[in-house]
């Protein structure tokens, strides 16, 4: 009994991985081609403006959404499991009230400061419109957000994919042709069409996912939501630190080492985290509201968090492999020759993401349940160790230095996270040989990175190795999922 269920939860997280990992890379493919088109079409100076423009629609959205759109996901987890259709559905009236409440805000707070904006990013009030219009985008993605959550809360994967699949593809076939034909007065109408489309499609999918109304007083949307909105500030607070330390940090590194190396280190930590992260990013849509919805169950919790460590870095292992392997092909395909110096970063932060793997995993229990304080004060020693690792790292080091301050930062953060789940959750983990594996494939990695010029056929041997184990481990699990 107990190895059907592990057989069945490998299964789901598997099936759910590969749906939203390919609902990730087709979303990344439609902004290649939006990318490519604009620089095509607009230069440089498009390319700028839209980057200026979302910057600002994303800086206000994330101080104005409360953090509802992942704090409202435990809610509505914890109602659908509940089985009781009212309250699942009482509780989707009050998150679709408080985004829109939260929309509301953040497009006046965007009307309110448009003249600023413009000042201050053009030097002007030419874009002074721009800034007006584009307040409807963030009432726009307030609601998508809304809807989201709940397709996500309540499971229906297929149609959180399909709906992400749909406003993806319309919203690129609608702004190529505002970029061609209007130019530069293209860019806001494209920006407001792709936010409207967006939420047509998971509006759609919502209604299709969850039918009918159920009447909900003010009085309790305040009470209901209350809740929700104070988790969702400590997040809100949680990245707006994390946005604040990352700024930081490219400030010094710029001052220290110049733009130049600015690039290096930006291409280096892209490929790590947003090509890489693409798995963690997948897993993370179906996980949360999965965790969210065990309650107090100290023991099915760490038998979740257990499995997914396991399957994230059963995933991950083959993929950090290889690309150590052919990180010299990775980064000429990715970008040019001259950044072949980033590999000394490469090598040692794409090892650091198996331990990121792991931290992350139980990052998520904190939040699914309602932690908001300990996420708060994790997250806060977790990005000044970050920073300061890795300031002194690329100060003393260089690029190689801050690969260093990569891995050693989210080991730093693995034992964090497990020492306070351990102590406040009762988390416990069961069999620990998938820990080895990830641990055979980093020490692999850096001793032939490490014994590299002396060596030069090392690391290919090393990390070969490692391949085949970390495969070897990947086709067991898939027997015993199809077993």
């Amino acid at each position: 009994m107990v190895q059907n269920e592990s057989t069945s939860m490998y299964r789901r997280i598997v099936k759910a991985t590969g749906l939203l990992g390919g609902v990730q890379v087709f979303s990344i493919l439609c902004s290649v081609v939006r990318n490519k088109c604009i620089a095509l079409w607009l230069g440089a100076a498009g390319v700028g403006i839209i980057g200026l423009y979302n910057a600002a629609i994303e800086m206000i959205g994330a101080l104005t959404s409360l953090g509802l759109r992942q704090s409202a996901v435990r809610d509505i987890s914890q109602a659908h499991a509940a089985g009781d259709e009212r309250r699942l559905k009482t509780t989707i009236a009050v998150v679709r009230r408080w985004n829109w409440i939260a929309g509301l805000f953040g497009a006046v707070i965007m009307l309110s400061f448009a003249p600023l904006l413009s000042r201050f990013t053009f030097g002007d009030e030419a874009h002074l419109w721009g800034y007006v219009w584009l307040s409807c985008a963030l009432l726009l993605n307030a609601l998508t957000a809304s809807d989201q959550s709940v397709l996500q809360g309540i499971g229906r994967l297929r149609k959180f994919s399909s709906a992400c699949l749909a406003g993806n593809a319309v919203a690129l076939l609608l702004s190529l042709p505002l970029y061609y034909f209007f130019r530069f007065d293209g860019i806001v109408p494209s920006i407001i069409l792709s936010a409207a489309a967006t939420l047509f499609f998971t509006a759609l999918y919502r209604r299709k996912a969850v039918s009918g109304k159920v009447p909900v007083t003010m009085r309790e949307t305040w009470h209901r939501g209350k809740v929700m909105v104070v988790l969702g500030v400590y997040m809100t607070i949680s990245g707006f630190l994390t946005t604040l330390f990352n700024y930081l940090l490219v400030n010094f590194i710029n001052r220290v080492g110049g733009e130049t190396e600015l690039g290096y280190y930006q291409s280096g930590y892209t490929i790590v985290t947003r090509y890489v992260g693409l798995v963690l990013a997948a897993m993370a849509t179906e996980y949360y509201p999965r965790l969210a919805a065990l309650g107090n169950d100290a023991r099915a919790l760490s038998e979740q968090v257990a499995r997914q460590s396991e399957t994230a870095l059963l995933m991950l292992a083959p993929i950090v492999s290889f690309f150590l392997l052919l990180q010299e092909w990775v980064i000429r395909i990715l970008y040019t020759a001259d950044f072949l110096c980033v590999d000394v970063y490469f090598s040692w932060a794409m090892v650091g993401v198996l331990f990121k793997a792991v931290s992350w995993a139980m990052g998520f229990i904190l939040l699914a349940k309602g932690d908001g304080i300990a996420f708060l004060i994790t997250e806060t020693v977790s990005g000044v160790t970050g920073l300061l690792l890795t300031a002194g790292g690329y100060y003393w080091g260089g690029l190689e230095g801050a690969g260093v301050a990569y891995l050693l930062d989210f080991f730093l953060y693995s034992v964090l996270m497990w020492t306070v789940c351990r102590r406040r959750y009762g988390l416990r983990y069961g069999r620990t040989w998938y820990f080895v594996l990830a641990g055979t494939v980093a020490g692999c990695s850096v001793v032939s990175w490490l014994y590299r010029s002396s060596l030069p056929y090392a690391l290919y041997g090393a990390v070969a190795c490692a391949v085949a184990v970390s495969l070897w481990a990947l086709w067991s699990l898939k027997k015993r999922l199809l077993g």
